[in-house]
């Protein structure tokens, strides 16, 4: 790849220059103590060992399966000790890891609300390139992945206390440990022949409003038979409270941008700001059981100030558009019990578009409660774990280990939604209520009998009033007031939850052993292992019957009593039912399956009335009635048996023998998922339905070497050199036959300096999740369409021209004609389409995947100068280039892609869909076409690169040596990443066309933690850590050159951010220690502009506070 290849020469002088300057140790040694290193949050960098400490002696050092000293390892690497865990403030695992730079976008709990099947799984993510492409292992083996399909591991299923150190291999390493190991490793270390009773407890608040993390884990371990046996037990608790969006304090108190002034695109400055923040608002457009509005026109502003455009209702059309139900005082009423009053708007704000729902006081809902319910699923687990290692001769042992975790995760999403279009002449003959889309249905006005009798006779009266254009200076005239009695009722109805049990069982069993030498072969280890995982989960989502909405809301008085009391309410359904000769005909899109079948007869059988106007006016029976809920399971299996042999060769010119491993392994993966369309048993459900994932697997037979190859020690040359390399050939079922490699090469020239470079290539094969999922449907909430008017002219020029070329001509193919660039006299001819609610479409797997190949380029420089004691710095550039890449590509991001380009992108616009019924060249499709708007799913892609310089410095100041006096030590780290480029190269089109994620949302140019540790004496020590990070663009520089006037200039990035946590520790005696501290000590929080949408790189959580204790009475 000769991106990478072109850049070798430049990438080794920047290091060499860095090096000059300044550089580290970059050495491993065993877990540091409380009493010699800091026992608080932080990646631990450890001092340089002295000429005793080199000795060999059963060293294992991440990056290589050959016995060497730690000081040498060939690759860049990262060690958490077990103290830095158990002492954090945060509340997992994966949430202490993602403070870690390198680790900064791993998936942590609160980004798994409202995403189907993943809730509470947490997922290691190196460089931000995908959990995908990090592997996780537990002492060098493969871990079963929790996710359906997907070899994701979920960290926090690996115990706490049974972790001795994590340690994290920062480059590609597939030649060495397998496929996966795209971005690097992580390898969890766990502790061996403990012995004693260890019990740690903690109590931690998740949110500042008190919502807590409760954990407390027990290690019992005895050794027995003089020492040879080794057993242990582990179990642990763990509870985690729910935190939804009305816990958090920055979302309760709602905050945004807010466009407050639209220009022409041939004057974009006009002195005013085109956007806003405001605070402290509500948003008045589809509260909880709902709000009415009425048939409206709005009044197009002049053309030389659009603020308004122009646009208008067809009264004499189908009317369920959304251009008729702008929300305005005097049209939009709102609910009190059962009786209907007009809005009230308070503070109107927002001056730009037809539709304006913002307000400060008055009705309304918090804008959060528009989106997900839950932020942090509930979740409870229980850890267990036991093991026995067991010497048989000296140089033989034997060891196994069995673990078995049970998790349970609840969490809300976005409620469903209903529109309800409410007029006359709508109802026939053994009619119910018609289904005009997915979610939007028509309500009898003249006898639907729950409507408020003002709201009636408000439609039955209501007039609209007729406008013209607008001419260049004056709004558009008057031109007449038409009779309208319609309106639409707009609902956010129950809740759509997801309820998931995970059950993980893994085993181990295996021999290793040692010998001094067979034949010329000295040193020499061994070992043989068998890994078996599974993981079963059962997934239960709640939601409503669409059918059963559609029917129970269609509600009218019995008046004859045919169903019981005369003038009860009841279902219109039941009633032509109950009437001689009558069969209820033409719903639910005149589907005869559903009208005729039996899941349409019972509906009607069972159907109860439903009160769709207003909080709480709904009754039990109703609400049991239209809710419904599927259940479905889904199983991963993963074996794993591995071989392998290291030893030293020769010594042949004094520098250190000659290092070699090799190995086998053979691996299966299997997964499998059933149950989900059996749950619906042919109903229509506000639910992601879809057909069972029958059983797939593949397998892997690999063969692995490594060779390391000593140049020189102690030479004139230098202190130290070391060439090393790595070759691995893989043969999958799926994906094929093929092979990795890698070049490390250590130099030392003097003590205090060391050079390291490594050239790896790497694989990926597709997982059988991307692979072999079948179809399911998926909505796409918030869908901003690229082609609408409004939001192509304020794209940059180059775009802007782009977007107006690509879909005039997709406009075309339909026979349709629109103003995108919104330059005519009129804006009658503009697109500019409103989707109500989420855009249904289908997600699933690609059989026609090939595999990821990548190549990475490490260059590190390791310096602890003897003239500064006690100071390390480690330098580490990287570049990674993935091609073939597998990307799951969003609606969104397809839509976009297809009109972004110089030229229409075939391959994105091929799985969009501007059929819409509603919306005229919308996205969408007809309520029965089983596609709907558009197919997301996995890709073969052009290429994905990044490169960077992680940084580590760490210093010990004795404040006894510097004042005389024994006042303790202090202690200082700070660890970082410096992005230097990170581009998605991801158009089939023009594989040279890419974006940059560097400096946006989630990809800082920079981030850093500051680590200070002041340790006076054994007893006690406190910690200052400072998580940093520079601003993350919210919109390009460009944006801002093309109009300075579209927002303040500070909202055009986050603003740099910083976390400060403090911790303090206390050694209450030999066997008890105590800790307590507090996260976000200023409750710092993220940008306004950023809105209702929560990031969880920027500590959404608030000052939280946490204490524990850890306790060894033996």
């Amino acid at each position: 790849m000769t991106v990478i290849r072109n850049r070798l020469l430049a990438s080794t002088v920047l290091a060499g220059v860095m090096a000059m300057s300044a550089a580290p140790v970059w050495a491993q040694t065993a877990p540091a103590t409380p009493q010699d290193a800091s026992p608080l949050p932080g990646v631990t960098v450890t001092e340089a060992q002295d000429d005793a400490s080199t000795q060999l002696d059963e060293v294992v050092v991440t990056g290589s399966r050959i016995r060497r000293d730690p000081v040498n390892a060939p690759t860049p690497l990262i060690q958490v000790t077990r103290e830095e865990l158990l002492t954090t403030g945060q509340s997992t695992v994966i949430d202490y890891l993602a403070t870690i730079p390198a680790l900064a976008n791993s998936q942590v709990p609160s980004d798994t609300t409202g995403v189907l099947g993943i809730g509470g799984l947490s997922f290691a993510n190196l460089r931000s390139l995908g959990a995908g492409r990090t592997l996780t292992l537990v002492d060098g083996r493969r871990h079963v992945g929790s996710q359906g399909g997907s070899l994701a591991v979920d960290v926090d299923t690996i115990p706490r206390l049974l972790i001795q150190d994590v340690e994290i291999i920062t480059g590609g390493a597939s030649s060495v440990y397998g496929a996966d190991a795209v971005s690097g490793v992580l390898n969890f270390v766990l502790r061996k022949d403990f012995e004693g009773l260890e019990i740690d407890a903690n109590y931690g608040m998740i949110n500042q409003d008190g919502e807590a993390s409760k954990r407390i884990s027990a290690l019992l371990g005895h050794n027995f038979f003089d020492d040879r046996l080794n057993l242990y037990a582990f179990a642990e608790y763990e509870q985690l409270d729910p935190v939804n969006s009305m816990d958090i304090d920055w979302l309760r108190d709602s905050a945004g941008l807010i466009g407050v002034d639209a220009d022409p695109a041939a004057a974009r400055m006009d002195g005013v700001l085109d956007n806003q923040i405001f605070r402290n608002y509500v948003t008045l457009q589809r509260p909880r059981w709902g709000q009415t509005t009425l048939g409206n026109n709005q009044q197009a502003s002049p053309l030389n100030d659009p603020d308004v455009p122009y646009q208008t209702c067809n009264i004499a059309g189908f009317v369920t558009s959304t251009v008729c139900y702008s929300v305005q005082p005097g049209k939009t009423f709102v609910f009190d019990g059962t009786t209907a009053r007009a809005a009230d708007f308070g503070q109107r704000i927002g001056a730009t578009g037809a539709n304006r729902p913002n307000n400060i006081g008055g009705d309304g809902d918090n804008p959060a409660e528009f989106s997900t319910i839950t932020r942090v699923p509930e979740s409870e687990s229980q850890r267990y774990q036991v093991g026995a290692n067991f010497r048989l001769t000296e140089n033989v042992r034997a060891f196994a280990e069995a673990k078995y975790v049970n998790e349970d995760t609840v969490f809300a999403s976005q409620p469903d939604f209903y529109d309800f279009i409410i007029r006359d002449g709508i109802v026939g003959p053994n009619e119910v209520q018609p289904a005009y889309g997915f979610n939007i249905f028509g309500v009898s006005l003249a006898d639907n009998a729950f409507l408020p009798a003002n709201l009636r006779t408000a439609i039955q009266t209501n007039t609209i009033t007729i406008y013209g254009t607008p001419t260049a200076t004056t709004p558009g005239a008057v031109l007449g007031v038409a009779p309208a009695p319609f309106a639409r009722h707009t609902l956010f109805g129950e809740d759509r939850s997801q309820i998931s049990n995970r059950e993980l069982q893994r085993y181990v069993v295996g021999l290793e052993g040692d010998f001094e030498q067979i034949g010329f072969i000295k040193n020499i280890d061994w070992s043989l292992s068998y890994t078996y995982g599974q993981v079963d989960v059962t997934e239960t989502e709640t939601g409503t019957d669409v059918v059963r909405v559609q029917l129970a809301s269609d509600a009218v008085r019995d008046t004859a009593g045919l169903l019981g009391t005369p003038g009860a309410i009841v279902c219109r359904s039941r009633l032509i039912a109950a009437t001689p000769g009558g069969v209820v005909d033409d719903y639910w899109f005149g589907n005869a399956d559903l009208r005729d079948g039996a899941v349409g007869a019972e509906a009607v059988a069972e159907c109860r009335p439903l009160n769709i106007f207003g909080r709480g006016n709904q009754s039990q029976e109703a609400r049991d009635y239209i809710n419904a809920s599927i259940t479905y399971t889904e199983r991963n299996e993963q074996e794993d048996a591995i071989a392998t042999v290291a030893g030293q060769l020769w010594d042949f010119w004094g520098a250190g023998p000659i290092g070699v491993a090799l190995g086998l392994e053979h691996r299966r993966e299997y997964t499998e998922a059933i149950g989900r369309d059996a749950g619906a048993a042919g109903r229509v459900l506000f639910l992601n339905g879809g057909p069972d994932f029958p059983g797939a697997e593949y397998k892997s037979d690999e063969g692995f070497a490594e060779l390391s190859l000593p140049l020189f020690r102690d030479s004139w040359l230098g202190e130290y050199a070391e060439l090393s390399g790595s070759y691995r050939y893989f043969d999958y079922t799926t994906a094929g036959h093929g092979d990795v490699y890698g070049v490390n090469l250590i130099y030392r020239p003097i003590q205090d300096i060391t050079f390291k470079t490594s050239f790896n290539t790497s694989f990926r094969a597709p997982d059988l999740g991307e692979n072999f999922s079948p179809l399911g449907e998926t909505f796409a909430n918030g869908f901003v369409d690229p082609c609408a008017t409004a939001n192509i002219i304020l794209q940059p020029a180059d775009i802007r021209a782009n977007r107006v070329a690509n879909c005039t001509a997709l406009a075309a193919q339909q026979g349709r004609t629109f103003d995108f660039n919104g330059n005519t006299a009129t804006n009658t001819d503009d697109f500019n389409p409103i989707y109500s609610g989420g855009v249904s479409g289908v997600t699933g797997g690609n059989p026609f995947l090939t595999p990821e190949q990548s190549e990475s380029f490490t260059f590190s420089t390791v310096l602890q100068p003897r003239f500064i004691p006690n100071f390390s710095l480690v330098l580490d550039y990287y570049e990674i280039e993935i091609t073939d890449v597998i990307a799951f590509i969003s609606a969104q991001t397809a839509a976009n892609n297809c009109v972004n380009g110089a030229a229409l992108n075939a391959s994105a616009c091929s799985v969009i869909f501007r059929n819409n019924p509603g919306i005229p060249f919308g996205l969408g499709a007809p309520a029965n076409d089983p596609i709907g708007g558009f197919i997301e799913g996995a890709g073969n892609y052009a290429a994905l690169t990044t490169r960077g310089l992680d940084f580590t410095a760490r210093y010990r100041l004795d404040l006894e040596e510097m004042t005389g006096r024994d006042w303790g030590r202090l202690d200082y780290k700070i660890a970082g990443s410096w992005l230097i480029e990170q581009e998605n190269f991801l158009d089939p089109a023009n594989p040279n066309a890419f974006t940059s994620s560097r400096g946006n949302l989630f990809y800082p140019n920079v981030r850093f933690t500051s680590s200070l540790t002041y340790t006076p004496n054994d007893v006690w020590s406190v910690n200052w850590t400072a998580d940093w990070q520079s601003a993350n663009n919210i919109a390009r520089n460009r944006d801002q050159v093309v109009n300075i006037e579209n927002r303040e200039s500070q909202y055009y990035d986050t603003g740099n951010f910083t976390r400060h946590d403090f911790t303090l520790r206390y050694n209450v005696n030999d066997t008890l220690s105590m800790r307590a501290g507090v996260v976000n000590a200023f409750d710092a929080e993220q940008s306004p502009a950023l809105g209702q949408t929560l990031y969880s790189n920027f500590d959404p959580y608030g000052r939280r506070f946490f204490i524990g204790l850890n306790y060894r009475p033996f």
